[in-house]
C-alpha cells in the first residue's frame, strides 16, 4: 500500500506523519506532491534581514489537541531530546501576554472597560447562540443575530481582530469559535492564555516536522502541480485509479491500486498570495486559481465535493483579504515608542489595535528574534489591515495598491509620528515594510452552507480523502494548524481504521469554568 498526499501545507505534512505514527506506514512509501519549491503552505518565511522578511501572524491555545499530540513526537531542531510541543508549551508558560493596551483611539488613548461594552441582552444572545444548533444556521450570517450596537462594542472589535469575525460573514463559524474560546472571555483585552510561537510559524513548526518526515524517508515532489484525479466506479463506489501532475511543463501519470491512499488539499487560504517591496505594491499572483483548481474539478464532476465557489473567485475577495505587512527595523525608534505607548515590551503586548484608522490596523510586536538567523540589533514586527479594501487616511487608496513605504507611513500617522519630524524619517529609513495581498485568507468565514464543504471522506469514495481548512468537521474552527491537522487524522483513520481516534473537539458551552469565566465579563468582576 502506498499514499499520495496532495499538497505540502501543514494538512498534507500532518498527514504523511500520522500514516507513519497512527498507521505503521513506511516512509518510502509516501508521497507528497508540492505545486510550490517550499513546502508549509500558509506557514511560510520569505525575504532576509537585507531585503525584508515576509511571513504570516498566527495565534494559538492550549486546547489544540490534535496538533499538540502530533508535535508531541517532533523533536526540535536546535534541542533533540525536546519535542515542538514541548518548547511550545513551556515558552507560553513562561511567556505569557500581558497586553496592557490593545485598543487605542485616534488622540492615542487607551480604551478598555470591564464588560467590553456588552449589555445582558448581548450576553443572552451570545448564550442563546451558543446552544442553538447548527443545523439551523444554513445560510445565516452574524449581523441577523445582533443589533447594530453591538458591532460598536469593545468585545467585536478585540473578537474581529483576534479571530477574522466581519458581520457579513457566516454565523455557523461565529457560532463555532464561541464555544471554542468561550473561556478566554475575560483575557480577550489582556490576551492571556492566547499562545504564540516562540519564533516564526514556519521554523518553529513546519522545519521539524520535515525533518522528521525526512529522516523517516517520506519522497517530497516539489514544483508538482496536480491537475486531476480519475476514478473507476462500480455497483456506486468510487476508486482512485490515477493521479496526473505537471512538472516543469510535463505531464505524467501515476497509476493508483485500489488498496492504495490519495489525499488532497482542498485549497490554501494563502492562495493567489503576492508581496510587495518598500516601493511597489503587490503585484498579480504568479499562478491565479491554482490551489482551488483540482477541487473545483472534482466538485464538477462528483456529487458531494463540495463548493469551491462559496469561497474562492473574485467575488469573494472584497470579505475575505488581508493585506499584512512585516517591517524589518534596524533601528530602536519604532519599538521604543510602541513600548512607552502600550507599556508593554516586545513579545509581552499581543495586538496594538489602531481602532480609527479606516483600515483598523493592528501591530504585534514579536519576541526577538523572530527569525532564527536574524541578525544581531535587527526587529521584526508585523501587522495586518481588517478593513483593506477601504482608502487609507493618508494614502486614499485600497491597503492592496500600496507600497511597503506608503503602509508604513500611514501607520505612523495614527501613532502620532508626522511625515517629516525627525523620527518619523528615522524610522523609515532604518525600516523595511513588505507588504503581502491574500485574498483568500479570511475565507473560511464567508457565508456558508451545508455541503459547502466537502466531508472528510466523501461519500461513495474508498481511497481518497480530503485535508485542510475547506472540509467540514463538527465543532471545531477553521484558520488553525489544528485543524489542519485533525481533518489528517480524521482521513488516515477513516480510510485505514487504525490507530486512535482523534480527541474530542473542546466544547467550551459545556465546560463550567468556562461558561463561569464568560459570566464574570458580563456581572462586571473581570479585572481592568
Amino acid at each position: 500500500m502506498k499514499a499520495h498526499i496532495v499538497g505540502g501545507g501543514f494538512a498534507g505534512l500532518a498527514a504523511a506523519a500520522l500514516l507513519i505514527r497512527n498507521a505503521g506506514m513506511s516512509g518510502p512509501d509516501i508521497t507528497i506532491y508540492e505545486a510550490d519549491e517550499t513546502l508549509g503552505g500558509g506557514f511560510f518565511l520569505t525575504g532576509d534581514a537585507t531585503s525584508g522578511y515576509n511571513l504570516p501572524g498566527s495565534i494559538f491555545d492550549r486546547e489544540f489537541r490534535c496538533a499538540l499530540d502530533l508535535l508531541g513526537q517532533i523533536p526540535t531542531q536546535a534541542y533533540p531530546n525536546i519535542n515542538v510541543a514541548e518548547q511550545f508549551l513551556t515558552f507560553n508558560r513562561e511567556h505569557p501576554f500581558d497586553d496592557q493596551t490593545h485598543i487605542v483611539d485616534r488622540n492615542l488613548r487607551k480604551l478598555h472597560d470591564q464588560r467590553y461594552g456588552l449589555t445582558l441582552g448581548d450576553g443572552l444572545r451570545l448564550a442563546r447562540l451558543s446552544l442553538t444548533p447548527e443545523a439551523s444556521l444554513d445560510g445565516q450570517i452574524i449581523s441577523d443575530w445582533f443589533s447594530p450596537g453591538f458591532f460598536e462594542t469593545e468585545f467585536w472589535l478585540l473578537w474581529s481582530t483576534l479571530m477574522g469575525s466581519l458581520r457579513q460573514h457566516t454565523i455557523i463559524e461565529f457560532r463555532r469559535y464561541l464555544n471554542r474560546f468561550v473561556y478566554l472571555f475575560p483575557d480577550l483585552s489582556s490576551m492571556a492564555n492566547v499562545f504564540r510561537s516562540q519564533f516564526n510559524q514556519h521554523e518553529a513548526f513546519v522545519v521539524p516536522l520535515v525533518a522528521w518526515l525526512e529522516r523517516q524517508q517520506v519522497d517530497f515532489l516539489k514544483g508538482v502541480f496536480v491537475d486531476d484525479i480519475a476514478f473507476t466506479e462500480s455497483s456506486g463506489r468510487m476508486t482512485v485509479n490515477r493521479l496526473d501532475y505537471v512538472r516543469a511543463g510535463t505531464s505524467t501519470s501515476v497509476d493508483i491500486a485500489a488498496d492504495d491512499i490519495v489525499l488532497v488539499t482542498t485549497g490554501s487560504q494563502a492562495a493567489d498570495l503576492s508581496a510587495g517591496t518598500m516601493d511597489t505594491p503587490p503585484g498579480p499572483p504568479p499562478h491565479p486559481g491554482r490551489s482551488w483548481a483540482l477541487w473545483k474539478k472534482l466538485a464538477a464532476r462528483h456529487q458531494g465535493f463540495g463548493n469551491p465557489d462559496a469561497f474562492f473567485g473574485e467575488d469573494r475577495i472584497a470579505d475575505s483579504r488581508w493585506v499584512t505587512f512585516t517591517v524589518t527595523t534596524t533601528g530602536p525608534e519604532f519599538l521604543d515608542e510602541i513600548t512607552r505607548l502600550t507599556h508593554s515590551g516586545p513579545g509581552s503586548g499581543g495586538l496594538l489595535t489602531l481602532k480609527d484608522s479606516n483600515w483598523v490596523i493592528s501591530l504585534s510586536i514579536f519576541e526577538q528574534p523572530e527569525v532564527l538567523s536574524q541578525p544581531p540589533g535587527t526587529f521584526v514586527w508585523w501587522g495586518y489591515g481588517l478593513f483593506p479594501e477601504k482608502p487609507g487616511d493618508v494614502n486614499p487608496k485600497p491597503m492592496h495598491q500600496c507600497t511597503g513605504e506608503e503602509l508604513l507611513r500611514e501607520i505612523l500617522h495614527h501613532l502620532g509620528l508626522k511625515a517629516g519630524e525627525a523620527k518619523t524619517e528615522q524610522i523609515v529609513r532604518t525600516s523595511i515594510c513588505i507588504p503581502c495581498n491574500m485574498p483568500y485568507v479570511n475565507n473560511i468565514w464567508l457565508r456558508r452552507k451545508r455541503g459547502d464543504r466537502p466531508p472528510v471522506v466523501p461519500d461513495g469514495v474508498t481511497n481518497l480523502g480530503l485535508l485542510g481548512q475547506y472540509v467540514e468537521l463538527e465543532r471545531d474552527i477553521a484558520f488553525t494548524f489544528e485543524y489542519s491537522t485533525r481533518t489528517a487524522w480524521e482521513a488516515v483513520h477513516r480510510l485505514l481504521k487504525r490507530g486512535p481516534v482523534p480527541p474530542a473537539v473542546y466544547q467550551g458551552q459545556f465546560d463550567p469554568k468556562g461558561v463561569w469565566a464568560a459570566t464574570k465579563v458580563f456581572l462586571g468582576l473581570t479585572k481592568t
